[in-house]
């Protein structure tokens, strides 16, 4: 029976600590960025947006910001509690108890994986809408010519003009596109003299450029269709509030990704920012696994010949290096002839099989 449960008892320190140490690391690189953001925002404070709004714009995109840095908080904090195993020479105990390096790596990169799902939960689920929601109330404060956002859609006040966007597609160039729009001119009574039903529109120098539009006139019941041409209506809204309310590819969920992806498909037009995005959210359990593990292996493969410090610093550099080399080949993906899916796996497939060859050494 204390032969069973020895080992039972190990495994339980050994998650507790890695977790509780990536808790720890990830809480102090949420704080340093959240101090960060603090000073930016603050320097951008106008009309209705002061500190108060400031806070509650920076705590609602906390979850984005974790999602962004939980791979690196995985890695430091998984070091930082392996090191500290080592040079208290507890993992040597463990080896003696029959944990060889293959199953210490393991249970240690099961512990940042764990996390690392739900941290992958909330950013497909409460990050995204907690994000938008944020920016749109800050831009609210700061000119009040956003509404507010229902559902999928996005509502904007444009002089006379009512406008609601059913997609907001960022595009490379940092320019906003949007499609599915209903916009509503009003008189200046309030009451409404025609709506206007357009597939997509651009915010081009002042006024709306409106494609495949049909107008209907409230008055006299008058449907309108323009066919291939394009309808120009004047906007007194800033470049600036378009770009801080669109989302980039990267933030958003799976399910917007697919359905921007499934408009921009149907019209012939690029994906190539979308899928990207869609691999970097599918891969993300994998990289994170892959960046984790190769650092775990190199700790534990120069734990015998390294001082811990220095051990923790090669584990951290290896899977830093891992991040670098991804970035790389993301970078190259285009010219490669190669599936992107393909591309996207290389670097998490490479670092993990040299990972392995150094925990068999």
């Amino acid at each position: 029976m204390l032969s069973y449960a020895l080992p039972t008892r190990l495994s339980r320190y050994l998650l507790g600590t890695v977790i509780g140490s990536v808790l720890a690391v990830a809480a102090m690189l949420t704080g340093l960025y959240f101090s960060v953001d603090l000073v930016r925002e603050a320097g951008d404070m106008a009309g209705g947006y002061g500190l108060i709004e400031v806070f509650a714009f920076l705590i609602r995109t906390l979850p984005a910001r974790i999602y962004d840095l939980f791979p690196f908080a995985a890695l430091i904090g998984t070091m930082v509690a392996l090191g500290r195993l080592v040079s208290g020479s507890e993992l040597i105990a463990m080896r003696a108890c029959g944990f060889d390096q293959i199953r210490i790596s393991a249970q240690a990169v099961l512990a940042g994986l764990s996390l690392g799902l739900a941290v992958m939960l909330i950013g497909e689920t409460v990050a995204p809408a907690l994000e938008l929601d944020a920016r749109i109330d800050r831009e609210q404060a700061r000119d009040r010519q956003v509404g507010a956002a229902s559902g999928a859609s996005l509502w904007l006040r444009d002089g006379r003009l009512m406008i609601r966007a059913g997609l907001v597609i960022w595009e490379r160039d940092d320019r906003v596109r949007f499609a599915d729009l209903r916009i509503f001119e009003l008189e200046e009574n309030g009451g409404v003299v025609r709506v206007l039903q357009a597939e997509s529109a651009r915010h081009v120098e002042g006024r709306w450029v409106l494609d495949r539009v049909s107008a209907l006139d409230s008055q006299s019941g008058t449907l309108t269709q323009y066919g291939s041409s394009s309808l120009d209506l004047s906007s007194d809204l800033q470049p600036d509030v378009f770009r801080a309310l669109a989302t980039r590819p990267r933030l958003l969920p799976i399910a917007d990704i697919l359905t921007i992806r499934r408009y921009l498909e149907a019209n012939d037009q690029d994906t190539g920012a979308y899928d990207q995005a869609l691999w970097r959210r599918v891969m993300y359990p994998i990289n994170l696994f892959a960046m984790v593990f190769s650092g775990v292996a190199l700790l534990l493969y120069g734990g015998r010949r390294l001082p811990p410090a220095l051990g923790v610093f090669a584990g951290v550099s290896f899977g830093i290096g891992f991040f670098v080399v991804h970035r790389l080949v993301l970078g190259m993906a285009p010219v490669l002839p190669v599936p992107l899916g393909i591309t996207h796996l290389v670097p998490a497939a490479m670092f993990a099989v040299l990972g392995l060859a150094l925990l068999r050494r």
